[in-house]
C-alpha cells in the first residue's frame, strides 16, 4: 500500500467526473433490509483511479474507504453485466454526436500483450514462429485524427489480423462517413477485405500491398505480374500522406500500455485482460472529452 501525502493530478481529473450513466445501466435492487451498499457510481470512478495509477486494491482502499473486496466484487458484476461495454459504447456516440470522431480516416491494428504469469493462462496462446511468448491480442480501429477508438476485440495472442479487420469494421460501421479511407499495414493485405471496404463502406483502403517474394528484392515484377497488381490495387490508395496516418494507432496502444497501464496488471486469464481492456480505453476515451471540457457522462 501506497503512503500519499497529496494526490496526484490524474487522479483529481478522474473525481471530477461524474456518471449518472452508471447507476441507469445498473438501477439499485429494491430495498429488502440490512445495510445499503456503496454508490455503483462511486465504485466505478475509484475503479478509474486504480486504472490511471495502477495502484493495488489497499491503496483505493485507503483512499475511498471502500474495502477492496467491495471493489473485486463490483468489477465482476459490471463485467458479467456488460456495464464496460456499454458505457464505452456511449462515449463513442458521445465522440460522434460532439464531433470528437470525425470517422473520415480511420486505422486499424492489433497489439499483442504478454499474459502475467509468463506461461499459457484461459484464452492465451503463443510460441509460435512470431510470437516467442503466451499472450493476448487487442485489436482496435480508432480515428486518425482524434486517436479516439471506435472498435474493439480481443483475442488470444494467435489469431491472424486479418481474420478480425472485417467484424471490426462491421462494430464500426455506425460511426464512418459515407466516404475516405481505411489504413492498415501489410498484415491486412487481402482482396476479401479491400472488396469489403470498396463495396459496403465505399471506402479506399489504405493497405500496401505485400511483396511477393523476400528473394526477388531489387529485380522486376517484385508484386507478381503487372496484371495481377493492378487486380490487387483496385479500391487501394498509394498516396503517402494518407498512408502515414496509419502510425496514428501505433501511438494509440503505447498510450493505452503507458499511460493506462494496459498489461501491467496482476491478473490472469482472457476474462480478466477484456476487463483491463475496457478500462484502459474508457479511461483514455474520459481523458480525451475532459480536455475538451466535457466532465459528466
Amino acid at each position: 500500500m501506497l503512503v500519499l501525502k497529496h494526490l496526484p493530478k490524474k487522479v483529481k481529473w478522474v473525481l471530477e467526473l461524474s456518471f449518472p450513466l452508471i447507476n441507469k445501466l445498473y438501477p439499485r435492487e429494491t430495498f429488502i433490509g440490512g445495510r445499503i451498499g456503496y454508490s455503483k457510481e462511486e465504485i466505478f470512478k475509484w475503479l478509474l483511479v486504480k486504472r490511471v495509477t495502477n495502484w493495488d486494491y489497499r491503496t483505493i482502499e485507503d483512499l475511498s474507504k471502500i474495502s477492496h473486496q467491495t471493489f473485486i466484487r463490483r468489477n465482476q458484476q459490471f463485467e458479467k453485466r456488460f456495464i464496460y461495454q456499454k458505457f464505452f459504447q456511449h462515449l463513442v456516440k458521445q465522440a460522434v454526436k460532439t464531433g470528437l470522431i470525425q470517422g473520415e480516416k480511420v486505422a486499424m491494428d492489433s497489439s499483442f500483450v504478454k499474459t502475467y504469469s509468463g506461461k499459457e493462462e484461459i484464452g492465451s496462446l503463443g510460441f509460435n514462429g512470431y510470437k516467442k511468448a503466451f499472450g493476448f491480442k487487442l485489436h482496435a480501429l480508432i480515428d486518425t485524427k482524434s486517436k479516439f477508438p471506435l472498435a474493439l476485440i480481443v483475442t488470444n495472442g494467435l489469431v491472424n489480423d486479418g481474420q478480425v479487420a472485417i467484424p471490426l469494421l462491421k462494430k464500426a460501421k455506425p460511426f464512418l462517413k459515407k466516404s475516405g479511407y481505411v489504413l492498415a499495414d501489410k498484415g491486412y493485405d487481402d482482396t476479401t477485405i479491400v472488396a469489403w471496404v470498396m463495396n459496403f463502406l465505399k471506402r479506399k483502403a489504405g493497405i500496401p500491398m505485400r511483396k511477393k517474394n523476400k528473394l526477388a528484392r531489387g529485380k522486376p515484377h517484385r508484386y507478381g505480374n503487372i496484371f495481377n497488381w493492378k487486380l490487387k490495387a483496385v479500391g487501394r490508395t498509394f498516396k503517402h500522406s494518407i498512408l502515414k496516418l496509419r502510425t496514428e494507432i501505433e501511438r494509440f496502444f503505447s498510450s493505452l500500455k503507458r499511460k493506462f497501464f494496459l498489461g501491467k496488471e496482476l491478473t490472469r486469464g482472457i476474462q480478466s485482460f477484456t476487463r483491463n481492456v475496457y478500462l484502459s480505453l474508457i479511461s483514455y476515451a474520459l481523458n480525451q472529452f475532459y480536455l475538451v471540457g466535457m466532465r459528466s457522462f
